[in-house]
């Protein structure tokens, strides 16, 4: 009797030379080189036959997957870095030792992709069994749908009388479930389902895309299992164990049990008037620009082992001067540059959080809320409870007495800079009210005073 044993991986929204992260701050896409590595181990110690991934293999910016032409094109040098990312997962994956199986996602550029992924057959025999990967999109509405080749290749596979048993791939979920959004669903799922059950052939159904994950679901033969992303903490591998036409086991594997950033201390980071000029504030990356020494002061701080997380209030959305999704170009644009600036792709910041709320001022009231905007230290305590940080000998750095406020509500030491407002700011703020207060001249004076002032650091 065939038997197999197949690692399953799904959503790593992998981002290394591609800069910037994923705008969802679960989804660590800067760690996931280093993840994905500890993965192959994992799979080669469960002596797995094969590894499938199924979908948004890249966290692609969405400025390359919805160009909008109102602002400067960042499609070349952005193209190239993603590139350079489909590259490196590839060599890992050449490099492994292991037979694998990659297909597309929502998140994937996909002529990128089909550049260099396309050399794939969409049909696979290994070890007794037929491998189907299906390169399904997201059509009207964003609902996923399979049509025209995918669906021809799946009336073909389900046709063939002299097919092994079939293990499908896609990228979409085709299992029911009310509380799962219909971006997440295949519009054609309960017919989907019919097809595979009454053709007998299709024993396994693996899938991602809902990063919770869904436990596996059965009708006839067939078994559909939509995995848990990869991307986020504690970055989950499954091994499905198939003898025959029966699914013997899966078994969840958690490749990082304890997040990188646990323990570390942090710095907290305003974003315009610390690290880029208040050009930037209402409009996009054309006038983006980094306060000198930004990009180095983020490398030192992160080599010297603090976790770097930038807060910034973007109140711009809410007064109606740019969208969210420009906001989130800005901080990719930023994280270009600091890695042009230091050729070191670790001049980045480990998260970027930021709040859009303009209160009396929004121009439509779902902008009004201002209740994680500094002083708040909301973000503050949001970060720490994902990345795990210690506030104890944490820093706030900003150039307003916001930020110095944010940072004592959110327990950690306020530093002011005299770039941006800062001049400013120290000349008006009353000095009773912030005793020992540290003031530096820029950000990078700043990173190297708490670097130097520092006992604790791991």
């Amino acid at each position: 009797m065939n038997a197999i044993k197949i690692g399953h991986i799904t959503d790593l929204h992998f981002r290394h030379y591609t800069p910037g992260s994923s705008h969802k701050q679960k989804n660590r896409s800067r760690e996931m080189y280093r993840a994905l590595e500890k993965a192959i181990k994992v799979l080669k110690k469960e002596k797995a036959d094969i590894l499938v991934i199924t979908g948004d293999i890249i966290d692609t910016p969405g400025v390359i997957l919805k160009h909008n032409n109102y602002y400067m094109d960042l499609s070349s040098p952005f193209k190239r870095l993603i590139r350079k990312d489909y590259l490196t997962i590839r060599s890992i994956l050449d490099h492994s030792g292991i037979p694998w199986i990659v297909i597309p996602g929502n998140k994937d550029e996909p002529e990128l992709y089909h550049e260099l992924w396309g050399d794939q057959k969409p049909v696979r025999d290994f070890k007794g069994y037929r491998f189907v990967a299906f390169h399904d999109r997201q059509w009207e509405g964003g609902q996923p749908r399979r049509f025209d080749r995918e669906r021809r290749l799946m009336e073909r596979m389900l046709n063939d009388p002299d097919s092994p048993p079939q293990i499908h791939l896609q990228h979409f979920v085709s299992t029911p479930s009310e509380q799962i959004k219909p971006k997440h669903v295949y519009k054609e799922a309960d017919n989907l389902r019919k097809m595979c059950r009454d053709s007998g052939k299709v024993v396994l159904s693996l899938s991602g895309h809902y990063h919770p994950g869904i436990k596996k679901y059965k009708e006839g033969k067939t078994t559909w299992i939509s995995a848990p992303a990869f991307c986020a903490e504690p970055h989950p591998v499954l091994i499905h164990e198939l003898e025959g036409s029966t699914l013997i086991n899966t078994k969840r594997i958690d490749v990082q049990k304890k997040g990188i950033h646990k323990g570390k201390p942090v710095v907290y980071l305003d974003r315009d008037g610390v690290l880029v000029t208040l050009s930037s504030y209402t409009t996009g990356p054309e006038e983006m620009v980094l306060i000198p020494g930004a990009a180095e002061a983020i490398l030192k701080l992160r080599k010297a082992g603090f976790a770097v997380v930038i807060n910034t209030n973007q109140s711009c959305i809410g007064l109606g001067y740019v969208p969210e999704s420009v906001v989130l170009l800005n901080h990719e644009y930023m994280c270009y540059l600091m890695v042009k600036e230091t050729g070191d792709v670790d001049s980045q910041p480990d998260a970027i959080y930021f709040s859009s709320g303009a209160g009396n001022l929004a121009v439509h009231p779902d902008y009004i809320d201002t209740s994680i905007t500094k002083p708040s230290p909301a973000i503050l305590n949001k970060a720490a409870s994902l990345l795990g940080v210690n506030r104890k000998n944490g820093w706030m750095i900003g150039d307003r007495e916001g930020d110095l406020l944010c940072g004592i509500n959110g327990k950690v030491r306020p530093l002011l800079v005299r770039t941006g407002d800062g001049r400013k700011t120290e000349k008006s703020i009353k000095a009773e009210k912030y005793p020992g207060l540290v003031v530096k001249d820029n950000i990078l004076e700043a990173a190297e005073f708490i670097i130097n002032n520092s006992s604790s650091v791991k």
